[in-house]
């Protein structure tokens, strides 16, 4: 009989996985989803195809497919001449876009909470130390925003639910052109209270649930509020 190999023995060639490329198609998405998500945008921003194709280096194909999804996600909007921008903001979508979200990604959290794994916990505060600092200086706002991103849809993921994150995502294409009005906050004194981001991991570690989404419900809504008081 053939005897089988240990792990140690195993080639190490042969658990190599083959490399992907990511197709253009969606690299050109990813690349418009970061900087709307970001706030690189501003409310009724043009997005023309070509400006856009040149500006990534590509040609005009992935660019409006790219905008189309886009688009379906409520991210952007199609205008009747058929350029896209970024849609504008009024109050009333403020309002609309905050409620769900508060909704959703409150809901989310509580989901996630028994889900949530002691090393990814781990990642999350390790996270929150690093949000924090960051938004200590101009420099570093760019890299919260993206640290932010993460440490609220690893919490997300968790709950495992494909049907709310897909929502969630569109939520926070949506938001991009209030973060962009409120960036400035992000290095002031005007900071968010009460640590919010480590409040929430301590929370989640000691399992209490319902107060780990009133810590994400008050994040969220620090951002709409200051909106709400500038308009």
């Amino acid at each position: 009989m053939k005897a089988t190999r240990s792990l140690a023995e195993a080639d190490p060639l042969e658990v190599l996985q083959p490399i992907v490329r990511q197709p253009v198609n969606e690299a050109v998405y990813q690349a418009l989803r970061r900087k709307l998500m970001h706030g690189e945008y501003r409310a009724g921003q043009v997005l023309g195809i070509q400006s856009v194709a040149d500006a990534l280096g590509t040609s005009t194909m992935p660019v409006r497919e790219a905008l189309r999804r886009l688009v379906a996600q409520n991210a952007l909007e199609a205008m009747p001449n058929g350029t896209t921008r970024v849609p504008l903001t009024t109050q009333a979508r403020l309002a609309d876009v905050r409620r769900a979200r508060l909704l959703i990604e409150g809901t989310v959290t509580e989901w996630a909470g028994p889900q949530l794994s002691s090393p990814e916990l781990d990642t999350l505060d390790q996270l929150a130390q690093e949000i924090t600092a960051a938004r200590r200086t101009r420099e570093g706002v760019a890299s919260s925003l993206e640290k932010n991103r993460v440490f609220h849809f690893t919490i997300y993921a968790a709950a495992g639910s494909p049907v709310m994150m897909a929502a969630i995502e569109s939520l926070w294409l949506q938001s991009g052109a209030y973060l962009r009005a409120t960036r400035e906050l992000l290095h002031s004194e005007e900071q968010p209270a009460d640590r919010l981001h480590e409040a929430t991991v301590a929370a989640l570690r000691r399992g209490d649930f319902a107060q780990a989404r009133r810590c994400i419900e008050e994040d969220i809504s620090w951002v709409f509020d200051r909106l709400a008081l500038t308009d």
